[in-house]
């Protein structure tokens, strides 16, 4: 399982602060976490090209922690 994160990285001062914003959605491969991520970068083009001076988006796909427990209530 896989979980998409959005990264935020702001530039101020000589200084990157950056923050993650883990979406609520997992999914099942790589890849189709990958073509959700594209789909959210298109979303936000706009937004990137206005704020590109100071702020940088990134798209990343982190494989999850399952636990036993978790799995357990899946059945």
């Amino acid at each position: 399982m896989y979980v998409l994160v959005l990264v935020a990285c702001m530039n101020f001062g000589g200084e990157t602060h950056c923050q993650n914003f883990e979406r609520d959605h997992t999914f099942v491969s790589e890849n189709r976490c990958r073509m959700a991520a594209a789909i959210e970068r298109g979303q936000y083009s706009e937004r990137s090209q206005r704020r590109k001076d100071w702020l940088n988006y990134d798209w990343q796909c982190k494989p999850t922690q399952v636990t036993l427990l978790e799995e357990k209530e899946a059945e």
